[in-house]
């Protein structure tokens, strides 16, 4: 597993609620694939992951679930679909000094 990868997403969803026990994940990625990462995030950090794997509509969901969505990371295949989550105004900026330096 890429360590800098693993430090980024393991940050990514400890800063997003902080003090939770879990955290929502909508993902683009094949389960198979990211999956472990989850699942080794969760040995070590105690914090659920729950996932929703999306294959299509992730933008039309996250604007019909405005405020009240549940989702505290969105993970895309690819920067044209991240483009498009970004440019729906579904996002919030994630700020971190370990991210940064990563």
């Amino acid at each position: 597993m890429n360590a800098r990868i693993f430090l980024g997403l393991s940050t990514a969803l400890i800063a997003l609620p902080a003090l939770a026990e879990e955290v929502n994940v909508y993902s683009h990625r094949q389960p198979e694939l990211v999956q472990p990462l989850f699942d080794a995030f969760t040995a070590e950090t105690g914090i659920a992951v729950n996932v929703a794997f999306v294959d299509k509509g992730m933008v039309e969901r996250l604007q019909a679930e405005g405020a009240r969505s549940p989702a505290d990371l969105v993970m895309t295949v690819d920067i044209a679909r991240l483009s498009q989550v970004v440019e729906a105004g579904v996002t919030q900026p994630v700020e971190d000094a370990a991210l940064d330096a990563a």
